[in-house]
């Protein structure tokens, strides 16, 4: 499909479509571009990518595609960083957990957005990170979801929905907006929520105690809260406004139901409780 393709960032995301990219003949050379040469020659030692080049030092001129996967703030950086070496003729994606703010980047850098560029988030991936993690078939019966501007050429659409798809994802299209408030609240408040209630029990006297009887249950809940600080705070930062609104229909759910507690509405708890076993039931989640 490609001669070479180019990797900025080489984390889980990117390292796991690197291993699709190589594993089904997709792309002949698959090339690194990151900040930390240490790094990046770990990824090449482990035959994540076949080279790699420092991204104060990339030529992207041979490129056929381009995949962005650093942390969303420095989605920025890394435009400008290959600016001037960019054909006309490259392909250009990202893997952004946020989309408005991406595309928001592409202006300010370009001064609109590329018409080959098409804004992209695999909703995929786990609490670890970093190229060591890096797996093939993690796309496999995953969505991808595509977040095209009015100036996005249509061929290039469809150029990265085969690239994806090719490795067994779902692909679906939806504006930049609605992926940002989808997302806030199917996955950055759950990160939010599971980081809030380990730093509460952790922060109570008998923490020590506490964490020694917790269950499985609490682990399977609390899993995300492994996932990088770093990351999940460019991503709260990116999608502020959004965010705030979930965190805030959220809480206001915390608060009645402390109220249906505290005034021993039983009825009311089950209600709830029942609503949300019957959405839980009837809309399993993708693992």
């Amino acid at each position: 499909m490609f001669n070479k393709v180019y990797l900025i960032g080489v984390g889980l995301i990117n390292g796991s479509l690197a291993r699709d990219l190589k594993s089904l003949g997709l792309a002949r050379v698959v090339a690194g571009i990151g900040r930390d040469r240490q790094r990046l020659e770990g990824a090449r030692s482990l035959g994540v990518i076949d080279e790699y080049s420092l991204l104060q030092d990339a030529d992207v001129s041979d490129a056929d595609a381009i995949v962005i996967g650093v942390p969303v703030a420095r989605t920025a950086d890394s435009l400008a960083a290959i600016q001037s070496s960019l054909s006309a003729d490259t392909l250009l994606t990202d893997v952004g957990s946020t989309k408005c703010s991406v595309i928001q980047a592409a202006r300010e850098v370009f001064g609109e957005v590329p018409s080959r560029f098409v804004p992209g988030h695999p909703v995929a991936g786990s609490e670890q990170s970093g190229y060591e993690h890096a797996q093939e078939s993690l796309f496999r019966g995953r969505k991808v979801i595509l977040t095209p501007v009015e100036n996005t050429d249509a061929q290039a659409l469809q150029d990265i929905r085969q690239m994806w798809q090719a490795t067994g994802a779902s692909v679906d299209e939806m504006s930049a907006q609605a992926h940002d408030m989808i997302l806030s609240a199917t996955s950055h408040l759950p990160h939010m929520v599971a980081y809030a209630l380990v730093h509460y029990l952790g922060g109570r006297p008998d923490a020590d105690h506490v964490f020694d009887y917790a269950a499985a249950g609490f682990y399977d809940f609390t899993r995300i809260a492994s996932s990088s600080p770093d990351m999940w705070t460019d991503i709260c930062m990116a999608n502020r406004d959004e965010l705030l609104r979930s965190l805030d229909g959220f809480a206001g759910l915390l608060q009645e139901l402390r109220a249906m507690i505290s005034q021993g509405d039983e009825q009311a708890l089950h209600t709830i409780l029942g609503q949300a076993k019957h959405l839980r039931d009837n809309h399993p989640v993708q693992k």
